[in-house]
């Protein structure tokens, strides 16, 4: 089971190649280490405890790679993280992939090349598109959204759009869930204004594409990504997180409204993750699931679909997930065209 671990862990696990010859490692015993998969180069010169790699989400591999990179760099105030490698260190997620190269902008007349692992960007940045998290330089969460938006799987960038004005959006105090619906579009402003300082940047129709379409109430990357997939099939999705009056003075949330039918994200962690099932039992939560919904269905007379990762792959793999509770795609499907991801930025 994957784990999530905070910065400051990650930081520590990293080791320099002249770290470890310090405290008397050698270079034979540092490659046959890596030989033998109990610790892995992370970057030129990098490594980290191989375990501890294994069971990190890919958000926080990514997260690592980037440390290594911004330790390494020669540069004293360290490079401008972009991109995908900013996202890992706003928190945001990423979906089901793991960049294989960290992102970063040269900042004025600095010029470098890219190497396997690192990917230098060029191009103008606004003073106010820069900041500072746990002492990686990188860019504004709104700075960064737009450049996942343009360059991206259109799955990741949607996901870490929805996240972003979540993170803005969203409060969860003293079980009170609420969500500032002023908080979220001033983030979505904010988002606009970066792409109107960047006339003629590959990918921008597409970024504004993504950015209308984020919804910050969506939980997880799965239910972001859920909702795409409908849509792109041709479903209308008027709205997501919808409250059903359940038994005495409680209420059920359900993730996606599809206007004759419910969508239901069910990530494994639901069932599999001791700590999501709160001392439950699968069998418990299972029993509980199968209520809730009975209820729902007798409420509202609709059918609840259920979706997990594998249904929501691809589209064609959502048709068929579709298809098994007898629902067919729209005949005319009104499917988005945001465009591909802007190649060679």
């Amino acid at each position: 089971m994957r784990k999530r671990h905070e910065p400051s862990t990650l930081q520590a696990a990293l080791h320099s190649r002249a770290g470890l010859l310090a405290i008397g490692w050698s270079d034979k015993k540092l490659r046959t280490a890596v030989k033998q998969k109990t610790v892995r180069r992370v970057h030129h010169g990098w490594y980290i405890s191989q375990p501890l790699w294994d069971e990190l989400f890919w958000e926080q591999q990514h997260l690592a790679h980037v440390m290594a990179v911004v330790a390494d760099a020669e540069d004293e105030l360290g490079p401008v993280v972009a991109h995908e490698s900013a996202a890992v260190v706003h928190a945001l997620p990423l979906y089901r992939e793991c960049p294989p190269r960290v992102h970063v902008l040269c900042i004025g007349d600095a010029r470098s090349s890219s190497t396997p692992d690192v990917f230098r960007h060029t191009g103008p940045i606004d003073a106010s598109e820069i900041t500072e998290i746990d002492g990686i330089r990188c860019t504004s969460l709104a700075r960064t959204v737009v450049d996942v938006a343009r360059t991206a799987k259109l799955e990741t960038a949607v996901a870490c759009a929805d996240a972003a004005l979540r993170r803005v959006a969203v409060t969860d105090a003293n079980d009170q869930w609420a969500y500032d619906e002023d908080a979220a579009n001033e983030l979505r402003r904010e988002m606009h204004a970066v792409l109107d300082r960047m006339p003629g940047a590959r990918g921008a129709r597409r970024a504004r594409w993504v950015i209308d379409f984020a919804d910050g109430r969506a939980q997880l990357p799965g239910e972001s990504v859920s909702r795409l997939r409908l849509v792109q099939i041709g479903f209308c999705v008027p709205d997501v997180q919808v409250r059903i009056e359940g038994p005495g003075d409680s209420f059920y949330v359900i993730d996606i409204d599809a206007e004759r039918w419910w969508a239901e994200f069910d990530g494994n962690g639901k069932y599999l993750d001791r700590d999501m099932r709160n001392g439950a039992s699968i069998e418990q939560v299972i029993l509980a699931e199968k209520k809730r919904e009975d209820w729902i269905r007798a409420r509202t007379d609709r059918l609840t679909v259920h979706l997990a990762d594998e249904h929501v792959r691809t589209v064609d793999s959502c048709v068929r997930r579709l298809a098994e509770y007898g629902i067919q795609a729209p005949r005319r499907r009104p499917t988005p065209d945001p465009g591909p991801p802007a190649p060679g930025c």
